[in-house]
């Protein structure tokens, strides 16, 4: 019930509006990401290369309603792609298709995704190809499908609730994916996705496995979750399964779990951190509440806070 509510909230403008005004709320966005600019973002990333921490870095936003708010998106691509090869970071980039116009033409925002992936290429880079909701599902896996026969640097994120990912993970074997698994982070009803957080666990394990019995194939495999229960069966699964360190990652957010992710890295596992930037920052924040409804303690300890 509280995931659902809080992922109801996170399209709700009258309370992005009292969140957005809030000043008590502040610090605690700032926790889960470094800014809203560009510059923010590479000092957030410069700093954890310096400890030896790659990262993967996305321009928040999504379903533009312009074809002018669509090429600007290109364009802070290609100013944060620039500036990335300019610093020689360890770092890929994630996009969602409906920030180049998807819902508007999908030739021309594929034809821009396309711009944004040559751009990546030429910095020998990784484009990550976010998963939105459920009715972007099926053009989503599409276009990744064609881009991934295009460009050898794309990858693409499943999402492990939805019934339908085992299809499309076997599906996409065939262009030897780079897959980012992720739990899932948007309210879908039971007839779409798995209902009870140890289904998806379940069913996680299960494509992880399926993925990773295919390295030798040429796929990759992103573990996006912070359930570190969830992550010792699946690095276990490498051992066991042999896959050797270069077909696989762990992928953890900006500001959560840091203590574990060191862990990780200390033990000789390859962590890179996802970090957003951006003014529309809100919908993710909130679908990050929802994925762990536990950091409402920190949102209660904000508020409870005399603004400074």
């Amino acid at each position: 019930m509280l995931r659902s509510t809080l992922l109801w909230a996170s399209r709700n403008r009258a309370i992005e509006r009292l969140v957005r005004s809030s000043r008590a709320m502040r610090p605690l966005v700032s926790r889960f990401m470094p800014g809203e600019t560009v510059a923010d973002a590479l000092r957030a990333a410069g700093a954890l290369q310096a400890e030896g921490t790659p990262s993967i870095i996305t321009y928040l936003g999504e379903n533009v309603a312009s074809d002018a708010a669509a090429d600007a998106t290109v364009a802070e691509y290609e100013r944060l792609l620039g500036a990335l090869a300019a610093q020689a970071l360890d770092a890929h980039v994630s996009i969602k298709l409906t920030q180049f116009g998807w819902d508007l033409d999908r030739e021309r925002a594929l034809d821009r995704v396309r711009a944004v992936a040559r751009m990546a290429l030429a910095g020998r880079t990784t484009l990550a190809i976010d998963m939105e909701s459920s009715p972007y599902v099926d053009s989503t896996v599409d276009a990744y499908e064609t881009l991934a026969r295009e460009f050898p640097c794309v990858a693409l994120c499943l999402q492990a609730y939805l019934h339908r990912t085992p299809a499309d993970a076997r599906r996409l074997l065939a262009v030897r994916p780079y897959i980012r698994l992720v739990k899932g982070a948007y309210r879908e009803p039971a007839s779409v996705a798995l209902q009870r957080r140890e289904d998806v666990s379940a069913r996680y394990r299960e494509l992880a496995r399926e993925l990773l019995g295919h390295a030798d194939d040429g796929v990759r495999v992103a573990f996006g979750t912070h359930d570190l229960d969830l992550l010792k069966l699946l690095l276990r699964d490498t051992r066991e399964l042999r896959v050797p360190p270069s077909a696989y990652e762990v992928q953890m957010l900006y500001g959560i779990n840091s203590e574990a992710r060191r862990a990780l890295a200390a033990e000789g596992e390859r962590v890179r951190v996802l970090i957003s930037y951006g003014a529309a920052w809100y919908p993710w924040f909130m679908r990050r509440l929802a994925e762990n409804p536990a950091n409402l303690l920190l949102v209660a300890r904000s508020l409870g806070r005399r603004p400074a």
